[in-house]
């Protein structure tokens, strides 16, 4: 991470500056205590060894074994620190990025994979977590010994100091070059390997029709050809290293034969000291090990840098709707939902054109239509998923641009096709809306369903699995069905949510429904001829114009395009 990802990455999560700046401090101590140590050793070789003072000698071995005893407890807590940092900034991060997709607009999910924004979660937040707990602590402690040892250098001797590190900027080019050339391979080597990925999964995934056709070879030789690839952009990777690791190594050497030389004569001259010239060697491996562990995380570095732009990329995407609007609609008219001349677009494509719609508190309207209609999108600008195009999209008189997604959400229910629910058990499913609900069986008992739930051994506390895996696709949606009428919302969107029932499921969710919304407005999207002729008013859909509002019998002696549809659903039924 680096430039303004870095400097964003710090500002991201402000509840963790001050306990990495306390771990860097600690780390900064162990970093000054590693300098003492040859500088303990240099006075031992002049004034015990060179001298024959072997009390002195004994007298600087003690206080190297202190330091190192201290150095071992403050690297040690410095490690854990910087550490514990590292994953509870993650764990910030990772709250951060889920709180901020749960209140992203419905547009954005449809447009972007459910598998793209998971990796976000997972491998981009694993990638982050290997940086926190190696990386990060291998980077810091490395970086404030390199400053540590090029101070300590200095302090010895400026002038071989600056002999030394003449190299440095001859070092500088090289790792200039070797970190262009590593880019282009770490990006290339994730590129291929998403390419391996894509076609491993292709090939299990349609191993039936491979089979089938006999096509084995011709896939074997397509995922040959991506994993060839893949393995060229390991080599150049591989090669990279080869060639920038020796010349490290042959920089820290010839860094350390100047040295060597140029003391031996300040030695002979007597303006440098044996002891002093051990302590200059030290600091110089102090300086190049380091440098060179910095260079092994370059990838680990690398690799979380990339995986905060891709974070960044998400919590940059604009809460469009739950930023407009600040009007609460006083919900005390009788017209609850009005399309004043709709038009809709996705892009370019516009999918409703100058729709009028005008429904009343308490009436149950159903909306047919030919696939592609517009009956999906009319149900998704009355749950202010989305703003219409043109026109006005009114809940009790106000604006949907102006109303507050928050009221959207407490008075608006939905049931989608696809029924979803969440791990827990069916009576948390149940009271998702009002967790704190203790009346559920009273509730159930009063509209008719209670006995429903007998089929199951744990009756309301048996448990559902993920995404509610252990229960029927019918029984999912008779229980999202009863989720959405607990709620008591003002307006319910049902979107074709009797799909999967049974006859005698969909009976019950029915009558349960007209017991509770009394005084609700539902809108349905029908495919069965049960839901169209048990709702008040029907709007026909056809190419994304209204052509069609009105009761059945009255659709069905005028409407033709109605008439087509309604003998389709009678023949099917």
């Amino acid at each position: 991470m680096k430039d303004n990802t870095f400097l964003r990455s710090m500002r991201l999560v402000p509840e963790v500056r001050r306990a990495f700046l306390l771990s860097s401090l600690i780390a900064m101590a162990g970093s000054a205590l590693r300098m003492v140590g040859p500088q303990l050793i240099s006075r031992g070789i002049d004034e015990g060894v060179l001298k024959s003072n072997y009390s002195y000698l004994l007298e600087q071995s003690l206080y190297y074994f202190i330091v190192l005893v201290l150095l071992y407890f403050v690297t040690s807590k410095a490690l854990l620190a910087i550490g514990l940092v590292g994953e509870s900034y993650v764990k910030s991060v990772r709250e951060k990025l889920f709180r901020h997709l749960s209140s992203l607009d419905i547009s954005y999910f449809e447009k972007n994979k459910t598998g793209v924004l998971v990796a976000r979660m997972t491998s981009d937040m694993q990638s982050l977590n290997e940086f926190a707990r190696e990386g990060a602590s291998s980077v810091i402690t490395s970086l404030l010994t390199i400053l540590g040892a090029t101070i300590a250098v200095f302090l010895v001797d400026a002038q071989l100091a600056l002999l030394s590190f003449l190299i440095l900027p001859l070092l500088g080019i090289a790792t200039r070059i070797f970190r262009s050339h590593a880019d282009k391979a770490y990006w290339s080597i994730r590129e291929w390997i998403g390419q391996v990925l894509s076609s491993l999964q292709e090939g299990i995934s349609g191993v039936r029709i491979i089979q089938a056709y006999s096509d084995e070879k011709t896939q074997f030789e397509r995922f040959k050809n991506v994993n060839d690839e893949h393995l060229k952009a390991n080599m150049q990777s591989a090669k990279n290293i080869a060639i920038y690791f020796p010349f490290l190594e042959i920089t820290r050497v010839t860094s350390i034969a100047v040295v060597i030389w140029f003391a031996s004569v300040r030695i002979n001259e007597g303006t440098l000291s044996v002891g002093e010239l051990v302590a200059l060697l030290f600091y110089l491996n102090y300086f190049f090990d380091p440098l060179i562990q910095l260079s092994f995380n370059y990838d680990v570095l690398r690799s979380a840098g990339s995986s905060m732009k891709k974070v960044f990329s998400i919590l940059d995407e604009e809460q469009v709707l739950s930023k407009t609007g600040d009007i609460e609609p006083q919900m005390d008219s009788n017209k609850v939902i009005e399309f004043k001349n709709v038009e809709f677009s996705y892009g370019r494509d516009t999918v409703l054109h100058d729709v009028n719609i005008s429904i009343n508190k308490g009436e149950k309207i159903a909306i047919v239509g030919e696939t592609g209609a517009g009956k999906s999108t009319i149900a998704k600008l009355v749950l202010r998923f989305y703003l219409p195009t043109k026109g006005e999209v009114n809940f009790y008189g106000e604006s949907s641009k102006n109303v507050t997604q928050r009221w959207a959400r407490k008075n608006i229910a939905y049931v989608p096709q696809e029924s979803f629910l969440f791990r827990g058990t069916i009576r948390d499913n149940l009271i998702y809306s009002d967790p704190k609900n203790i009346e559920l069986e009273k509730e159930l008992e009063e509209i008719g369903v209670l006995r429903w739930f007998d089929r199951y051994e744990k009756g309301l506390n048996q448990n559902v699995g993920e995404r509610g895996s252990n229960v029927s696709a019918g029984e999912r949606q008779f229980i999202s069905l009863l989720r959405a009428v607990l709620a008591r919302r003002q307006i319910i969107v049902f979107d074709e949510a009797t799909a999967n029932l049974d006859m005698e499921s969909e009976n019950s969710i029915l009558e349960a429904t007209d017991k509770v919304l009394d005084y609700q407005t539902s809108i349905v999207i029908a495919h069965r001829l049960e839901t169209i002729l048990n709702a008040e008013k029907i709007i026909v859909m056809d190419k994304g114009k209204l052509v069609g509002f009105d009761n059945h019998k009255n659709l069905l002696s005028k409407n033709d395009i109605y008439k087509d549809l309604f003998s389709a659903w009678d023949l099917v039924n």
